[in-house]
């Protein structure tokens, strides 16, 4: 089971994927190396604490790895 994962993390795990994150007009979208849009993704903030990606949507970005054939966390090579 997928839980939050701190931001820079993530983004240093997509960075390995090729892909990238962008800001939209709530959530952040997703997208691959030919910049087509993958999904919507939702960082969770709170008083004091750091921003991190939820749950669902590392769950979301784990089921698209599969469906692309790619391992996640993606390693470096």
């Amino acid at each position: 089971m997928a839980k939050p994962i701190p931001e820079q993390q993530y983004l240093k795990y997509i960075r390995l994927l090729g892909w990238r994150l962008e800001k939209g007009g709530i959530d952040y979208n997703l997208y691959d190396r030919e910049s087509r849009f993958l999904c919507s993704i939702k960082i969770g903030h709170g008083k004091g604490k750091k921003r991190e990606i939820v749950a669902e949507c590392v769950r979301k970005t784990e089921r698209l790895c599969i469906k692309e054939g790619l391992t996640w966390p993606p390693k470096k090579k």
